[in-house]
């Protein structure tokens, strides 16, 4: 892929530099190689940039213990993939490098930080820009092998977010538009979505073996539960998936949980209470449970009932 006026003949692919090859530096360098020219990966140390050019099968290792910025080169793109903390980092060194050039695009792969953080690099006609997979990328080589329709949320420059759109495209993303101002909201959302909802089945897990359950040997019987939930939430929504005993207005099985969450490990029954307050809200959508049972939940999880915004009349 190439940038190139009307009238001009194709110029040589776009390069790009990557500081920072993690899991997901390196999973989207693997899959741009097909689109780009490769050229630097910078990670701190020499044995960690090779190991992320042998993944991608592609650009020059360079490491900041032994060499700093020194041996930077000029690159059309620039990837920065490090943790969210050594951005600041990596738009030091670009700085220190001089390496920046005009139309140079300087991008950053935070969920949660917006791509003003590069704002002091967004000159001399330097465009910035930040893109975010919504994907885990816990095994690198799933990773590259389950990009397609992964949908990539995109802010910045509108030069920058027009490329990074067709590169998104062209690995098989699902690029969207997000407002810069509401990325660590967005960011939220996919944290209560993948990593908090780790911790949830942790604990629903954790639940099972202090009940006596030997889920180390039998398994865990609630694999399947936890299938089809997310199969219903997915394909109907949350009124249709939400089942149980808060749906049904059930206050003595509710009561029953609370009692015997109280000999649980600390944060156990908080989770139980704040997601049962959400489960109130979606009964009382569905119209199963009765005003006044939604009451009596809502007293037995502790939330005063003058203080919500839910409407259970």
């Amino acid at each position: 892929m190439s940038r190139q006026s009307s009238n001009s003949a194709p110029s040589n692919p776009l390069s790009l530099s990557c500081i920072g090859a993690g899991r997901t530096g390196s999973s989207l360098c693997n899959l741009l190689a097909k689109h780009v020219t490769i050229k630097q990966i910078i990670n701190r140390s020499a044995a960690s940039a090779e190991y992320a050019i042998n993944f991608i099968g592609a650009g020059d290792p360079i490491a900041l213990n032994d060499t700093g910025y020194k041996n930077f080169q000029p690159a059309d793109l620039w990837m920065i993939a490090t943790p969210d903390d050594h951005i600041e980092e990596a738009i030091q060194l670009l700085v220190d490098s001089d390496v920046l050039q005009a139309d140079n695009i300087v991008f950053h792969c935070s969920g949660a930080i917006s791509s003003k953080v590069l704002s002091r690099l967004n000159v001399g006609g330097v465009h910035v820009a930040s893109i975010h997979p919504i994907h885990s990328f816990a095994n690198p080589e799933n990773s590259i092998a389950n990009l397609k329709k992964v949908p990539f949320a995109i802010e910045g420059d509108a030069e920058a977010i027009n490329l990074l759109n067709h590169l998104c495209i062209a690995i098989g993303g699902q690029p969207f538009a997000i407002n810069s101002a509401s990325k660590s909201l967005y960011h939220a959302a996919t944290v209560m979505a993948c990593n908090n909802v780790v911790s949830l089945l942790e604990i629903s897990k954790g639940m099972l073996v202090q009940a006596g359950v030997d889920v180390k040997h039998s398994g865990n019987p609630l694999d399947l539960l936890i299938q089809q939930t997310v199969t219903n939430y997915l394909s109907s929504g949350a009124q249709k998936a939400l089942t149980g005993p808060i749906a049904r207005g059930d206050v003595d099985t509710v009561a029953s949980h609370l009692l015997a969450l109280q000999s649980t490990p600390d944060g156990w029954q908080d989770a139980y209470r704040g997601l049962g307050k959400m489960a109130v809200n979606i009964s009382a959508k569905q119209g199963q449970a009765s005003p006044e049972q939604l009451q009596d939940i809502l007293q037995l999880l502790n939330i005063d009932p003058n203080n919500q915004t839910v409407d259970i009349t």
